[in-house]
């Protein structure tokens, strides 16, 4: 059976297409198309142009499900859209136009599904996972036996309206920033100095960072384990802020990511910084992985689109608490 996951985050949508044989899952098939919601936003609210856009992206990624033979598809969102004013009527729109229905993932289920996908680098030691998204950052202490995670209430996006005036951030407004995150952090209780050894980053900005990271320090390592040496990486930090050709890295790298990277950068350089970690992986496995594991799991009654009946299932109230109640329970 073949089960595709589509979501929508704060500067693209993206989906896997995953075959499931006896319990053994094998992503067949993953695609990625830019999508910056913050460019079509009106004040709070996603504009209509914003939700053409949604609906044209999550049709077409339907339609490559197709050809690709997927019997269900779910389609996520997480904070970016969730926290929308107009959420509600995107969501319609999306139903309406398209024949899918979208899942809003709140933060703790956002956290709970990035612990799962990335469990297996629990092998190293002391490690975090932090996700770094538009409007959230999501920590989990992958030590711990159960998934002890906190989602921390802003992401690239939110602090970028909130400090930079132009495209990137000056020095002065990296400043604010660094100071910004740390009162966040301090504010969620998040262990200090010496706390974890690894920090193990997701998010598809962080795969961005990496490549910028290898082409500002020379270096690539092997695929199946993108590291980053904390000292290297708080040279580019420092790079991406104040360096006189910064621009011209990210264009030559990830050009898509102007806006991001760099507050990126300070996110990871900040959160590292705390727990006094110098190791610093990046996963390409997210939140997507982790809810169809939790729908395997049967711990997710989401609704989806079923492609034999060619209609929508949306989920029943008496579903949803049975598999909430299982989540907590197996938690």
């Amino acid at each position: 059976m073949k089960y595709a996951v589509i979501d929508i985050s704060s500067s693209n949508t993206s989906m896997i297409v995953a075959e499931v044989n006896d319990r053994i899952t094998e992503v067949i098939f993953r695609d990625r198309t830019s999508l910056t919601l913050q460019h079509y936003m009106e004040g709070r609210k996603l504009s209509s142009r914003g939700i053409d856009k949604v609906v044209e992206s999550v049709q077409a990624m339907k339609d490559k499900c197709v050809s690709l033979g997927a019997d269900v598809l779910y389609v996520i969102s997480t904070a970016a859209l969730r926290l929308v004013e107009n959420f509600e009527e995107v969501g319609a729109a999306v139903l309406n136009r398209t024949g899918v229905p979208i899942n809003a993932v709140d933060g703790q289920k956002e956290a709970l599904c990035d612990y799962i996908a990335n469990r297996f680098y629990s092998a190293y030691e002391r490690a975090v996972l932090v996700d770094i998204g538009g409007a959230s950052v999501e920590v989990c202490d992958l030590s711990a036996e159960s998934a002890d995670r906190c989602s921390l209430d802003f992401g690239i996006y939110t602090l970028h309206r909130k400090f930079v005036e132009k495209i990137q951030p000056d020095e002065e407004e990296a400043k604010r920033i660094k100071k910004y995150i740390g009162r966040k952090l301090d504010k969620a209780e998040l262990p200090g100095k010496d706390s974890f050894v690894t920090v193990v980053l997701c998010g598809t900005v962080t795969l961005a960072l990496y490549d910028i990271y290898t082409a500002f320090a020379g270096s690539k390592g092997e695929p199946s384990e993108r590291a980053m040496d904390g000292k290297k990486f708080k040279k580019l930090a420092k790079h991406l802020v104040g360096g006189h050709d910064r621009s011209k890295l990210i264009l030559e790298v990830a050009p898509e990511r102007l806006y991001s990277v760099g507050i990126a950068a300070l996110i990871v350089r900040t959160i590292a910084r705390r727990f006094g970690a110098e190791n610093i992986l990046v996963s390409d496995r997210g939140v997507k992985e982790g809810y169809l594991q939790l729908v395997l799991d049967g711990r997710e009654q989401g609704a989806y689109f079923d492609f034999a009946k060619d209609a929508p299932v949306i989920e029943r109230e008496a579903d949803a608490e049975e598999a909430e109640e299982k989540g907590e329970q197996e938690e």
